[in-house]
């Protein structure tokens, strides 16, 4: 079953968020208190801001969350406070009015992934486009991660970039147009 988030699941957002998955990752030890209350921050606006959104995959027996996927609707031509590739590809990509999804975080627990999960986050994510009229959903994931990529692809995503974002870690950025 496929619910939006609320306040309940802000600390699996945070810890999920932070957690390392055998891809290059940020630990919480390492930030520091103003660090970790910013952090928290700006996840509680996925569940607060109009532009953006989570939704959580969860038994329907147990209630356990199995996946989540964390999105904004964004604009290619928006000026950003940090890094982006987005002026980087091409305009002729997105809508008239530049609007797009950008997936901020999609996870499935370990125990539970190549069972489809991801696929019906990211089919739900469609649908949430569409209900905002927005034709391109957004993603990245770094090279190494060829289970997501191949994902991506097979759920019609093409690749439009590979390199480095806001830092030296090669990165694939993939698009989907509705």
């Amino acid at each position: 079953m496929i619910r939006q988030a609320d306040l309940s699941d802000l600390n699996l957002l945070i810890q999920v968020d932070l957690k390392d998955e055998g891809i290059t990752s940020t630990t919480a030890a390492e930030l520091s208190e103003e660090d970790l209350f910013d952090h928290r921050t700006k996840i509680m606006k996925f569940i607060t801001d109009k532009d953006r959104g989570v939704f959580i995959y969860e038994d329907k027996n147990s209630k356990k969350r199995l996946g989540l996927l964390m999105y904004s609707i964004v604009n290619r031509d928006a000026v950003y406070p940090w890094k982006t590739i987005f002026h980087e590809l091409d305009r002729r990509l997105f809508q008239v009015d530049g609007r797009f999804i950008e997936i901020f975080q999609l996870w499935v627990d370990p125990n539970h992934r190549r069972l489809g999960i991801a696929t019906e986050l990211k089919q739900t994510l469609e649908d949430i486009a569409s209900s905002h009229d927005i034709h391109l959903i957004y993603t990245h994931t770094e090279e190494q991660n060829l289970h997501v990529i191949e994902l991506n692809s097979k759920l019609g995503y093409k690749e439009v970039r590979r390199g480095p974002i806001w830092d030296e870690v090669i990165r694939v950025s993939l698009i989907k147009q509705l």
